[in-house]
């Protein structure tokens, strides 16, 4: 099981090592009584959202990651596929 806290702060690269930022926060849905992860908000917009408790329009295209697009994580590092990288940088 993964926590909120085991994310939050994480450093996000590609596969390739390009660092994309931190994890600021996380989209979830909830679906036949249970909360779905759906992505992590990372890059300006995302912390700026979090700081100011912003709506959803301050996100630009790509500040938030599709859990999809997560291919590992590590002790403080998400990885994320490289072809996400441009739309997110």
């Amino acid at each position: 099981m993964i926590h909120a806290s085991d994310l939050i702060g994480c450093v996000v690269c590609t596969e390739s090592g390009t660092k994309l930022g931190r994890v600021h926060d996380l989209r979830v849905h909830f679906s036949g009584g249970a909360w779905l992860l759906m992505g992590v908000v990372v890059g300006g917009g995302g912390m700026k959202t979090r700081l100011t408790g912003g709506d959803e329009g301050s996100l630009g295209p790509g500040d938030v990651v599709a859990w999809e697009a997560i291919t590992r994580l590590d002790d403080g590092l998400v990885t994320v596929r490289d072809e996400i990288a441009p739309s997110i940088a």
